[in-house]
């Protein structure tokens, strides 16, 4: 009987197919566009361990209480070979860079820019479930004291059990 050795070639072969099909999953055939109009609905205070805190809510319910209730505007790109989004918050755009986050078309922003960061937003993050629904923009902004952050979302926070 002649042994055959199962070897870094057939390792990377088969490396290779998980790869290929794994993207092919992530990526639609074609280039797909959309416009989403995302409304915030929710705010919660946050201490620095990510617990909730009623009265960082509060102070954070005050602070951002002009952007509860609006939507805000993302424009994505989806495509084989590059997935772009493009969000607007309060009249200013917002690039966005995909995350890569399996089963998900998910965003989030790496620089905001100048005139945000001077009203407290720290981060955008824009996702949506790979067929094009469930459209989800969650905004982390600085609250009152240096550890306390304040989260705007379309939907409840949820603590991790």
């Amino acid at each position: 009987m002649k042994k055959t050795p199962f070897g870094l070639g057939a390792i990377t072969t088969f490396s290779a197919a998980l790869l290929l099909a794994s993207a092919a999953q992530a990526a639609p055939s074609k280039n797909v566009s959309g416009e989403v109009l995302v409304p915030l609905n929710y705010i919660i205070g946050l201490k620095e361990d990510g617990s909730s805190d009623q009265a960082v809510t509060e102070a954070c319910e005050k602070k951002y209480e002009v952007g509860m209730g609006k939507e805000i505007f993302v424009e994505y790109q989806i495509s084989p070979t590059q997935n772009r989004a493009v969000a607007l918050v309060e009249d200013t755009e917002v690039r966005l860079t995909p995350l890569g986050i399996p089963e998900t078309y998910s965003f989030t922003s790496d620089k905001m820019p100048d005139v945000l960061k001077q009203k407290g937003f720290l981060r955008v993050i824009f996702t949506m479930e790979d067929d094009f629904d469930d459209e989800v923009v969650h905004i982390i902004a600085a609250g009152d004291q240096p550890t306390d952050k304040c989260f705007l979302s379309t939907e409840a926070f949820k603590l991790r059990q």
